[in-house]
């Protein structure tokens, strides 16, 4: 949320929707994203006479203005532009590009220069912020602090923008921002003091004019905050708390300051397009129930959900009808570890991800606020895409890495934190590296409170701490006791024995299946990469379709998925995920799918890893990962038979989530294609 600089009226991000409200009124919406784009990121105008806003409805995400008298609604900028900040005199626009680059935009020449890049690699640093006199522009970047471990401290980056150079700060010695999404640095307008989020707290931090600390910052709630901004007259500061908008007025008595909630009543009802009663004839269906798929089926849907799978008959009275009798239908797919980039990508992510066949994604660590908006804007419809099971922030030690990781130094900051995730109700709960055991224990407390998992990246450590799974089988570790396979890959029987009660899951990222993109480099070429990944993934794919993967890739192939059969065996509950966007959405499942097949999985068994056993880990058995009578109607349909020709399970021609029908075609027409891949000798 954005407040107005004469501190009327507050902007904000809705259900896939710019919206303005009165302060102490109702909110009423400016503009609705199609549900194949996404809006974003508004901030003011320094007159507050226009809002400018991001939207990827150009492609990618780009930066426009809304004039708020007339109407008219422009574009500032190309695409690959995000962040964006006007300068006090209105005539500079500071954004970031895709690569976190910090970028000066001329508006009357358009003209475009770097002035600086950013010091972390995980994650873009946060969104610019300028001094009152124009000179300076303050940002939230990661430094590192040696070089063993990547991490450091969220701090403080001021940029001069006449010669380049730059200061960093940190609030008090070793204590970090929160994170690099929700925490600041916001410049006061009377260029006094800078707001930021610390501890999960807010802080009033005195400045001198080039930004530099002038004394001790001043914590200004108890209460969690996030996304902090002013208004003109440096007294007013808007955030929020707990998924509440609060409005603060400083006043010279800090007894005195009291902040007050801004209602905001939105409410929102899906509404189903088509049919409500609806008929599948499958002509194959492999319902997750056992090993071998039925033929011949009618799958019977009534309002999102399956009232009776049977034996196909010729008449259905009220249902329309799918006739995919030449085709097989699976329960839809879910990517159980995701983290949701929409700054970057927008709408991509989500419509790739559905083009595969995937209806359910499970976010493990994005901006808490950020997750939620995109949970609601997709199960409200308003978005399109895989419904979205969202995570806050990575929750971490003193020192972290991610712009989504979130710092803390003392136990209070962990329970702020953690207060706001049960606020906004997340559905896992994960701790990263350099998170205490204690803090471990206490976060999967909380989850346990609000009937989720909780999970890091830790095997013994995790399970003594009480948690539910690891989110790999091995990653980023800061225990040698937390490591899971040997230097060359491998685990052994210790490790073997974590998993073998099933009642600590494992969820596996198999990155070494990417080498097997040159096994069927058609796949690079295929409409759904072409027309809905992002250009970075369109090269990353074509690159790794180019390149004939070496025996030692191979054998790490081999040695990863050998690891999981072993697991499984020995009674582990895994569950696949991709870790996207590190690579890229949806293909990234099916080579993951394929890996587990090409080394001693069965179709049924490799299927089971995305469909029943997730729903099951993140306790959505109810409702996902089987078609039986009473559950959604998430289905994904496959023009071939993956139970004789495995392969075959990429070639999905429609998907249903909540009974809706989306068919890939329909999708890639969304953007442009990019040009076909050149032929190779």
């Amino acid at each position: 949320p954005a407040l107005s600089p004469d501190g009327h009226q507050v902007a904000f991000i809705a259900l896939n929707a710019l919206w303005l409200m009165p302060v102490g009124g109702t909110p009423r919406k400016l503009l609705q994203a199609e549900p194949v784009h996404h809006v974003q990121m508004p901030t003011w105008a320094p007159d507050g006479r226009s809002l400018l806003y991001c939207t990827d409805r150009g492609g990618l995400t780009a930066v426009r203005r809304l004039h708020l008298e007339g109407g008219d609604d422009e574009p500032v900028t190309g695409g690959g532009r995000l962040h964006p900040a006007l300068s006090p005199d209105g005539s500079l626009l500071a954004c970031q590009d895709i690569k976190g680059n910090l970028l000066l935009h001329d508006l009357a020449t358009g003209t475009e220069r770097v002035l600086a890049r950013p010091l972390a690699t995980d994650g873009p640093p946060g969104a610019p912020t300028w001094s009152p006199d124009g000179r300076y522009l303050a940002f939230c970047d990661r430094n590192r602090l040696n070089r063993r471990f990547r991490e450091g401290y969220h701090l403080i980056r001021v940029i001069d923008t006449r010669t380049g150079t730059d200061r960093r700060h940190l609030p008090a010695a070793h204590q970090s921002l929160s994170d690099r999404a929700a925490a600041g640095p916001v410049w006061s307008p009377d260029g006094r003091h800078m707001a930021l989020v610390a501890e999960s707290a807010l802080w009033l931090l005195p400045v001198a004019p080039d930004g530099t600390p002038a004394g001790p910052a001043r914590r200004l709630t108890e209460e969690p905050a996030d996304h902090p901004s002013w208004a003109r007259d440096s007294r007013r500061l808007l955030y929020l708390s707990e998924g509440r908008l609060r409005l603060l007025s400083l006043d010279e008595d800090p007894e005195a300051e009291r902040p007050r909630t801004l209602p905001t009543s939105l409410t929102v009802r899906r509404t189903k397009p088509g049919a409500r009663r609806l008929r599948i004839h499958a002509g194959q269906l492999w319902d997750a129930t056992g090993p071998e798929p039925r033929h011949d089926v009618d799958i019977l849907i009534d309002d999102g959900r399956i009232t009776a799978v049977e034996p196909h008959r010729p008449r259905r009275p009220g249902h329309r009808t799918i006739d995919v009798s030449a085709q097989t239908v699976v329960p839809g797919l879910i990517d159980s570890h995701t983290h949701p980039y929409s700054a970057t990508y927008g709408a991509r992510h989500s419509l790739t991800a559905l083009a595969y066949g995937i209806t359910t994604t499970v976010c493990l660590g994005a901006s808490l606020y950020e997750a939620v908006r995109l949970r609601e804007s997709l199960a409200s419809g308003r978005s399109t895409g895989p419904r979205l099971l969202a995570c806050a922030e990575l929750i971490d030690g003193s020192r972290t890495a991610y712009s989504m990781g979130r710092a803390h130094r003392t136990r209070v900051g962990l329970e702020r934190t953690l207060r706001r995730a049960a606020a906004l109700d997340v559905d896992f709960v994960k701790t990263y590296v350099r998170a205490p055991g204690d803090f471990m224990a206490r976060a999967t407390e909380v989850a346990h409170r609000l009937g989720v998992p909780s999970g890091s990246h830790l095997c013994a450590p995790g399970r003594a701490a009480g948690q539910d799974l690891t989110t790999h089988l091995q990653a980023t570790q800061r225990l040698p006791h937390g490591h899971a396979t040997t230097p060359l890959g491998h685990v052994h029987q210790d490790v073997v024995q974590q998993y073998a009660d099933g009642t600590f899951g494992l969820i596996a990222t198999p990155f070494t299946a990417q080498a097997l993109l040159a096994d069927d480099p058609a796949l690079a070429d295929d409409a759904r990469v072409r027309s809905l990944m992002p250009p970075w993934d369109v090269a990353a794919v074509r690159e790794r379709a180019g390149t004939p993967p070496t025996p030692r890739q191979r054998q790490a192939l081999a040695t990863e998925i050998g690891n999981y059969r072993r697991l499984t065996a020995g009674g582990a509950v895994l569950a696949l995920g991709t870790d996207a966007p590190l690579v890229p959405a949806g293909l990234s499942l099916h080579l993951a799918l394929r890996a587990l097949h090409a080394h001693g999985f069965t179709p049924a068994q490799a299927l089971r890893t995305v469909t029943t056993t997730p729903a099951r880990l993140f306790g959505r058995h109810n409702d996902l990962g089987t078609v039986k009578p009473g559950r959604l109607a998430d289905l994904t349909v496959i023009d071939g038979d993956p139970f004789t020709d495995f392969s075959t399970l990429v070639r999905t021609t429609l998907v249903l989530r909540d009974g809706i029908p989306h068919r890939p075609r329909d999708l890639t027409g969304v953007h442009p294609p990019a040009p076909r891949a050149a032929a190779r000798d």
